[in-house]
């Protein structure tokens, strides 16, 4: 197996203090998701099944921001999806689709570290800038994601 090459494939890791838990609550819970990603999740979390994430303007027209098929669902483990999105202004094809794998992994002192990989940008156009623009943009939704579950974490322990 050939290394994943680091211009079309992103990968960054957060440790999180608080639990598996409460990590996996900021990320499947469309009301959390909303604080820190912009938008719902929305969709049954069960592989094979699809998901979208919607943003509700003021007149709570639905706007769809991003859109996938959901691989793996370990509650409290991994989130593995394929995703699109619109504002992409690629074809909505599988080709134009790229997976995300999010890991969360419990420590000795009860943080959480999460490994995210999203690829492979490879055979997209522009994929170098196409995975730097994504890879920052997920700098920032890992900090929001950081924020929400430690805030659940206190929440819970106070």
């Amino acid at each position: 197996m050939k290394p994943m090459d680091p211009e079309t494939n992103i990968f960054r890791t957060l440790l999180v203090d608080a639990s598996p838990v409460a990590v996996w609550k900021a990320l499947t819970e469309p009301e959390l998701t909303k604080l820190y990603m912009g938008a719902m999740i929305q969709g049954d979390l069960e592989p094979g099944k699809k998901i979208e994430w919607i943003f509700r303007e003021e007149r709570n027209e639905p706007v769809l921001v991003a859109k996938g098929t959901l691989l793996a669902v370990q509650p409290g483990e991994r989130l593995r999806y394929t995703t699109y999105s619109p504002s992409s202004k690629l074809p909505d094809e599988p080709a134009s689709h790229t997976t995300v794998d999010l890991h969360l992994i419990s420590d000795e002192e009860g943080r959480t570290r999460v490994e995210l990989w999203q690829g492979d940008f490879a055979g997209l156009p522009l994929a170098v800038r196409r995975t730097r623009e994504v890879g920052k943009l997920w700098v920032e939704k890992l900090v929001g994601l950081k924020r929400v579950a430690e805030e659940l974490a206190q929440a819970k322990a106070a």
